[in-house]
């Protein structure tokens, strides 16, 4: 009788220690989100109730770089999440964050510099400016002080959101000559710059995009579309025969009712990271990136 009871114990405590296992390791995963395809990105960690936006991976160590406000949308702080063997390390503030409004990092190609929105002043002593890009170099395992892009990357409006590729930088803007809200623009090496027609560039609002590293196609936002599901929408778009295809919405189970914005690609390609609000807060997403070029995982 008692070696049965000793059996029962052992098996007992067998069967608790691979729960408590399973749960550690759900926990160093992303959480599935509002669907089978989309996933919670760091729940707990980066995902939590602060709301965290415009997430973009690391090229040299595959950290995850995000904003986060608490209060205001326009009050955002860059954070990074280091990778370690048992899943995210809590969030470090970027050396260079952290006084003024600061959101949606993005690297160049290779890492070198990160690009970041920010409304911190042009120049030092003035009053906070309205959102404007600025680059800041790398430097050793550190980063260097941001400085403000000139002419014609920052205008007299607001210009938001970069994306950049070998050939050329990518960003929304309000500037004249637009279609009087924020608008898609192109930027090539030598300077000319083209604002991109119908049907990326209408009436409604293009505040955010992604575009591949050859230029094939774009994951962009739109406000408020007439197919979309509410707030904002992202949307797939590719370049054929030298024109973009009509923008086509990543349907419901990308996009809900909420807001989604803030598209970027993993390093290795595999996955599409973005913003969603579904659960209440703003909370950083990924989703197979085949499923959303091919419709397949």
């Amino acid at each position: 009788m008692r070696a049965l009871r000793n059996l029962f114990i052992t098996a007992t405590l067998l069967l608790l220690g691979c729960a408590e296992s399973e749960s550690q390791q759900a926990d160093s995963e992303p959480a599935t989100g509002a669907s089978s395809i989309v996933e919670v990105v760091g729940q707990g960690v980066i995902s939590t109730e602060r709301n965290e936006t415009f997430p973009a991976e690391d090229p040299t160590d595959g950290s995850l770089w995000f904003s986060r406000y608490d209060n205001s949308f326009g009050a955002q702080t860059i954070l990074f999440a280091r990778r370690t063997e048992s899943g995210w390390a809590p969030p470090e503030v970027a050396p260079f964050s952290g006084t003024w409004g600061d959101r949606a990092p993005r690297f160049s190609p290779g890492g070198a510099s990160i690009y970041i929105t920010s409304d911190r002043p042009r120049k030092r002593g003035e009053s906070p400016a309205d959102m404007n890009i600025w680059r800041v170099s790398r430097i050793g395992e550190s980063w260097g002080e941001p400085e403000l892009l000139e002419s014609p990357i920052n205008s007299e409006a607001a210009d938001i959101h970069i994306s950049v590729t070998d050939q050329a930088m990518w960003l929304a803007s309000s500037r004249a000559g637009g279609f009087g809200r924020s608008d898609i623009y192109r930027i090539g090496p030598s300077g000319d710059i083209s604002h991109l027609d119908a049907p990326i560039n209408d009436e409604k609002s293009q505040p955010d995009l992604w575009v591949s590293a050859d230029e094939s196609w774009m994951i962009l936002v739109i406000t408020e579309a007439s197919d979309g599901y509410g707030g904002d929408d992202l949307y797939l778009s590719r370049f054929i025969e030298e024109t973009w295809t009509v923008p086509a919405n990543l349907g419901s189970e990308i996009n809900s009712a909420e807001y989604e914005y803030g598209p970027s690609v993993s390093v290795d390609g595999q996955y599409l990271y973005f913003t969603s609000h579904r659960s209440g807060t703003a909370d950083v997403y990924r989703v197979s990136l085949s499923f959303v070029l091919d419709g397949s995982e």
